[in-house]
């Protein structure tokens, strides 16, 4: 069942847009190139996934000719093959022993990922996202781990120059995150070596300097980490001090910005549901502390939606240690996302996004 909603971007990194989708847990069709040669690459829960009514059975073909699995000229006459009453390109490659059902399958997920990350070396894309709920009979087989396509593609990427508007700048601060899925990602040894050299923030122009990997490497795995959400480089304002600290006063900045777009989030769900918001808010607080710092357990919240910080005013920002400030900065972006994602659950994804782009003209951009 279709659902009308479209998410359009254009000059876009396809990485990017795929791990936004899986983070949503978006279900729907995922538009390359919309128009007349677009193709079409369907999401459930976000996972890459083959569907029956899409699935493109004549590429699949040429493509196993192309890795050798099946030996061309192949022709699939259904009469000469007497499948005529078979409907499916697979089910005859299966029935006549061109392919076991085990390796069938597997071979599907390997054509999309193959295909989809064709894409990756493209460092701007058109995309088109159209939500849509596929009935559980039209769904082939359970979809592909995302993070786990988009890893492999960045890994194949080769021009890394194309791709420095994604990366940080040499006098950024790089920041090392720890989300929940990141033990189910197969980091290679390098990839881990360079995540492990994060435990404690550097600059990008002090990771380049510090890295074995040599500065290509080092910039795509940098590449493909913050794809991937295990770093983040996203608040430019912050530096680091002479001794390795976090700068102080950057802190304060990044309290009084995540506290005014706090504000102006209770206030957007206030003028659409009344008095019920600070309700709202006040529980989706409680729902997210159990996975915060203890820095930000029993938090006050103010009657205009900003949050009072009586934890953490116990101490002098001057006084926190290296990773009390991280976690500090790690709960701002926590709490934002999960009042963003309650603006969606009640309000709509248009609501929500016409809400980031306010937000955006709000202290650090999200």
């Amino acid at each position: 069942m279709a659902i009308n909603s479209k998410i359009n971007n254009t000059g876009s990194f396809l990485p990017r847009i795929l791990f936004q989708l899986w983070e949503e847990r978006r279900s729907g069709k995922l538009l390359i190139n919309p128009g007349s040669d677009q193709k079409i690459f369907c999401l459930v829960k976000g996972e890459v996934t083959a569907v029956k009514t899409y699935f493109p059975e004549k590429d699949f073909l040429e493509w196993l000719i192309e890795i050798r699995k099946v030996e061309p000229p192949l022709r699939l006459n259904r009469q000469l093959l007497g499948s005529d009453r078979i409907s499916s390109t697979m089910a005859i490659l299966i029935e006549h022993g061109f392919l076991t059902v085990a390796e069938a399958f597997e071979l599907i997920n390997n054509f999309l990922t193959s295909r989809l990350i064709d894409y990756f070396p493209l460092p701007e894309i058109t995309t088109e996202f159209e939500e849509e709920n596929f009935k559980e009979e039209d769904i082939l087989l359970k979809g592909v781990f995302t993070p786990a396509v988009i890893l492999e593609g960045i890994r194949k990427i080769t021009r890394v120059d194309d791709f420095n508007r994604f990366l940080p700048k040499e006098k950024n601060l790089i920041l090392r995150q720890t989300p929940s899925y990141a033990s189910k990602i197969n980091l290679r040894p390098a990839e881990i070596y360079l995540w492990n050299l994060l435990q404690t923030p550097k600059t990008f122009g002090q990771l380049l300097a510090e890295s074995w990997l040599g500065p290509t490497e080092t910039r795509k795995t940098i590449l493909a980490l913050s794809c991937l959400q295990l770093i983040d480089f996203t608040t430019d304002g912050l530096e680091l001090e002479n001794n390795g600290q976090i700068n102080s006063a950057d802190l304060e900045k990044s309290l009084a910005a995540f506290n005014e777009k706090c504000a102006f989030i209770y206030k957007y769900i206030a003028k659409q549901l009344g008095p019920v918001a600070f309700n709202l808010i006040e529980k989706c607080y409680r729902e997210t502390q159990e996975y915060l710092d203890p820095i930000f357990l029993n938090l006050e919240i103010k009657p205009d939606g900003r949050f009072e910080p009586r934890a953490m005013l116990r101490f002098s920002l001057n006084e926190l240690s290296l990773k009390e400030r991280k976690a500090l900065l790690r709960g701002f972006d926590e709490i934002l996302m999960a009042e963003l994602f309650l603006v969606k659950k009640n309000l709509g994804n248009q609501q929500e996004e016409i809400l980031v782009k306010s937000l955006k003209k709000i202290g650090e951009p999200l």
